[in-house]
């Protein structure tokens, strides 16, 4: 694996790590804190460093069945942050509806998918290399 890929890697757990704090945050609290809107904000930003140096990394290209998942889950967590943000804005530390809770549990849940869809064909080729 080049180093570029190693970056992104490691760089997209830091991703995980962070969505997850955000979210479990504001799950459990069922508000967005300042707290919950800073794991979430930071976890977007190692998600886009993460995914353009898995692009610039990969021999494939971003057009790859993983690539459009991963792209569609970053798109999705990119929209739960700014729907967490107009919500904080608009109603601090208030409860958050119904349809944003939902969401949130949606958009992580896809962003997981993603994440784990990854590992898999990392280990998978390194099965295949290996053998």
């Amino acid at each position: 694996m080049s180093g570029i890929l190693i970056a992104g890697t490691i760089i997209v757990n830091f991703a995980l790590l962070f969505y997850t704090i955000g979210i479990v945050s504001e799950q459990r609290s069922h508000r967005v804190t300042r707290r919950a809107l800073l794991f979430l904000t930071v976890g977007v930003i190692f998600d886009v460093v993460a995914t353009g140096f898995m692009i610039v990394g990969s021999s494939r290209g971003p057009f790859t069945a993983h690539g459009v998942l991963g792209f569609s889950s970053l798109a999705a967590m990119l929209l739960e942050t700014s729907f967490a943000w107009r919500h904080h804005r608009r109603s601090g530390d208030a409860l958050v509806p119904r349809w944003l809770h939902n969401y949130s549990r949606l958009a992580y849940t896809w962003w997981v998918v993603a994440y784990i869809t990854g590992a898999i064909l990392v280990m998978s080729k390194r099965a295949a290399g290996a053998g």
